[in-house]
């Protein structure tokens, strides 16, 4: 991996970071926002949009399963010390958001047609316990963060174990997990989350990472090269054309489809950034930065922006709907770049220092 390292190194990006992960970090961010600015003003769900959001939150779980096992190196771990960077990694701004949400939905309660705040709720939601009644996560998108701490948890469980071994067992639970999900009838409501196929795509990114961990990018990207650009496309085509028969039940094999598009186009960024052909484009390296905050806070904005526009506008005439979904993206994406600066940096700031940087070399 010496040409990911050049490529780094010329770029003037940090060795601990690749160029590609944080492009697709953005890229999966915007497609969340764009998704939400979109379809708010819209009666009915529209497909299309609902599959590109989705498909952005399973390219952050892939890069999820991909830097957890990267950045823990080859030997046993700590699982304190691994816990602890992780929560200071997400639980602030996460909080701040869920404290938000909630303090909204008490003071204008009219402006959210289910969220409904309770005490149980709120303490479930700040400790990541799903739950329907009352309802918890109460941040629309805390769901992914759920799947987020079971994954960094169960990680931290197997910290006895090597890089490899650690990856097979992983694997073999998940497997598991998704088997009794599908095969197991009348599980609660926990027990139904924490079977999700949605475990799949954390599964791909710990299998992704070994092959890069083990030079696989080095020795075989040249030959990889078309194979790299050309699955994506055709699995996106795939994708898309594939009907989901509705939001609430993906059959396991379309769930394997979405976890499989977004393995393809981790793999394709990776692929390319092993050659040396990544371009740093310092606006999309910051969009990646900012990427959590963008993905935790948008929707505040957004919503705000529609409420507004509704009062004043037709927003179903097609100029006056493109003209108020950018204002949403760009509030959005200022939105998340506020809360970058003001909440999730300063928490980063005091990270404890991990042992093992991400290994570039």
């Amino acid at each position: 991996m010496a040409q990911i390292a050049r490529s780094l190194a010329h770029s003037g990006t940090p060795r601990t970071q690749l160029l590609s992960i944080q492009y697709l970090r953005g890229l999966a961010a915007l497609s969340v926002l764009v998704t939400h600015a979109l379809q708010w003003p819209l009666a009915d769900m529209n497909m299309v949009l609902l599959k590109t959001g989705r498909l952005g939150v399973e390219v952050f779980f892939v890069i999820s399963g991909f830097i957890i096992t990267t950045i823990a190196g080859d030997g046993r771990i700590n699982p304190k010390q691994f816990l602890v960077r992780r929560a200071f990694r997400i639980v602030p701004a996460y909080w701040a958001a869920t404290f938000l949400i909630t303090i909204l939905a008490v003071v204008i309660p009219t402006q959210f047609r289910t969220t409904i705040p309770t005490i149980e709720g709120l303490i479930k939601s700040l400790l990541f316990i799903p739950s329907l009644e009352p309802k918890a996560p109460l941040l629309l998108l805390g769901w992914s963060l759920n799947f987020e701490v079971f994954f960094y948890v169960l990680f931290a469980s197997l910290f006895f174990l090597r890089s490899e071994a650690r990856t097979l067992v992983l694997l073999g639970i998940f497997t598991l997990l998704v088997g009794i999900g599908q095969l197991v009838p009348g599980l609660s409501h926990v027990e139904a989350v924490y079977t999700s196929p949605s475990l799949i795509g954390f599964s791909l990114g710990t299998i992704l990472a070994q092959a890069y961990r083990h030079g696989l990018f080095t020795r075989f990207c040249a030959r990889l090269r078309w194979a790299t650009i050309v699955a994506p496309g055709v699995l996106l085509i795939a994708f898309y054309a594939v009907d989901w028969n509705g939001a609430e039940e993906i059959a396991l094999w379309k769930h394997v489809l979405m976890s499989s598009t977004a393995l393809s186009i981790v793999l394709f960024g990776l692929n390319h950034e092993a050659t040396g052909e990544m371009t740093h484009v310092k606006a999309l390296k910051y969009i990646g930065d900012i990427s959590y905050s963008v993905y935790l806070f948008h929707l505040f904005s957004v919503g705000a922006i529609w409420a507004i526009s509704k009062r004043l506008f037709d927003v179903h005439q097609p100029l006056v709907y493109l003209s108020c979904a950018t204002l949403a993206i760009l509030a959005g994406l200022a939105t998340g770049l506020v809360c970058y600066q003001f909440i999730e940096k300063p928490f980063l700031a005091g990270v404890p220092k991990r042992s093992r940087a991400v290994p570039a070399t």
